[in-house]
């Protein structure tokens, strides 16, 4: 099953999970924004969901990376609670229509830019980007135009185009699951940027698309662990990627 079918077809996992974490309205837009983790912190990792938006299990990812790195993480509801909805699975001409009027760089941009200056004047210095599904391309093409993000990573990413790639403007780490194409072409173009020692690749064979974010089962224990790798994964990154210093 490809990346973009199984994007299409595998439905969100009811989650009973209780979300430690705050909503702020955020800039002039009252942006909603899902915000845990150090009120102090000088590094912000901020999360482009999937599909499914504000969901408990992504939620819960950014919960567990806040406390495994010391950094705040927020994310944005850019569908502003109106997500895909999971009666709408299958057909992908409305995927993608939908994400066409949601979804885009030329959407996204504006509302990423209002909330990183909200976190520039609560006194982060540097960020990082973590990109689920669709998320993960608009996080490649946010760090060849923002120098605040200093690396990205991203998770089971949907419309993988080497493209992509060429543009990158800081590390990528990048995790796949089983429905993900090979990435090793992508991976080869990054090596070759003066940050390609620092970009990783990592399949999770023996996971499906989503399994970190909304389309996660944690009361599985496979899942849960490799949930908990991808996080762990995560933050090793950015604790080398980010290296503005923290005083």
């Amino acid at each position: 099953m490809s990346s973009m079918k199984a994007c299409c077809t595998i439905p969100p996992v009811d989650s009973a999970y209780e979300p430690i974490g705050t909503v702020e309205n955020v800039g002039s837009i009252e942006l909603p924004t899902y915000v845990v983790g150090p009120k102090d912190a000088k590094k912000a990792i901020l999360v482009v969901y999937d599909i499914f938006g504000f969901h408990n299990n992504t939620k819960q990812f950014c919960d567990v990376l806040a406390k495994h790195c010391g950094y705040k993480v927020v994310m944005p509801d850019f569908f502003r609670g109106k997500p895909y909805l999971p009666e709408d699975m299958g057909d992908m001409d409305r995927l993608m229509a939908w994400i066409g009027k949601v979804g885009t760089m030329e959407v996204i941009q504006p509302q990423v830019e209002v909330v990183r200056k909200w976190l520039q004047e609560q006194g982060v210095a540097q960020g990082g980007l973590v990109g689920f599904c669709w998320g993960a391309s608009i996080c490649v093409k946010l760090t060849a135009i923002d120098s605040f993000f200093g690396g990205a990573s991203l998770i089971h990413p949907s419309f993988v185009d080497n493209k992509d790639a060429e543009q990158a403007g800081a590390p990528l780490l990048v995790l796949p699951s089983q429905n993900e194409p090979d990435m090793t072409e992508y991976m080869a173009i990054l090596a070759k940027k003066p940050f390609g020692d620092k970009c990783a690749h990592q399949r999770f064979d023996d996971m499906h698309h989503g399994f970190a974010a909304a389309r996660g089962d944690w009361d599985d224990e496979l899942n849960k662990k490799r949930a908990t790798e991808a996080i762990q994964l995560t933050g090793n990154f950015f604790r080398n990627v980010l290296t503005t210093p923290s005083l």
